[in-house]
C-alpha cells in the first residue's frame, strides 16, 4: 500500500521544519532549487524534502528513518555532500530521478 503525504503535522512541528528551511535558505541566500514531497526516499512517511545546491555541495533537507529500537520515528536531516555524487539535478518531472538524486545526496 503506497503511502500518503503527512498533513496533519502538529504547528509546533511544521514550524520546526519551515524554520529549518528558512535558516538554510538565509545562510546561502538563495530559495531551494527544488521542493518535493518524496514517499518512497526512506523508511519512514512522505515528507517534504528541499534541494539547495553550491558549486561544490547539494544541500538536501528532509525526513531521516530512526532505524531504532522504538520503531516508526522519523527526524529531520540536513545532509551536505560534495556534488561528485551526481552533479546534475534531474527536471522537476522525473519523480525516480529525483528519488535517486536524493538518495545519493542525502544518504552516502
Amino acid at each position: 500500500m503506497p503511502r500518503r503525504a503527512i498533513t496533519g503535522f502538529t504547528p509546533r512541528l511544521q514550524t520546526r521544519r519551515l524554520h529549518a528551511a528558512q535558516g538554510v535558505t538565509d545562510h546561502l541566500r538563495t530559495p531551494p532549487e527544488r521542493t518535493m514531497v518524496l514517499d518512497t526516499a526512506y523508511p519512514c512517511p512522505a515528507l517534504t524534502h528541499r534541494v539547495w545546491r553550491t558549486d561544490t555541495h547539494a544541500l538536501v533537507l528532509g525526513p531521516a528513518g530512526d532505524n531504532g529500537p522504538y520503531g516508526y520515528l522519523t527526524h529531520l536531516q540536513l545532509s551536505c555532500t560534495p556534488l561528485t555524487c551526481g552533479p546534475e539535478l534531474p527536471a522537476a518531472g522525473d519523480k525516480d530521478g529525483l528519488e535517486g538524486w536524493i538518495t545519493a545526496h542525502a544518504d552516502w
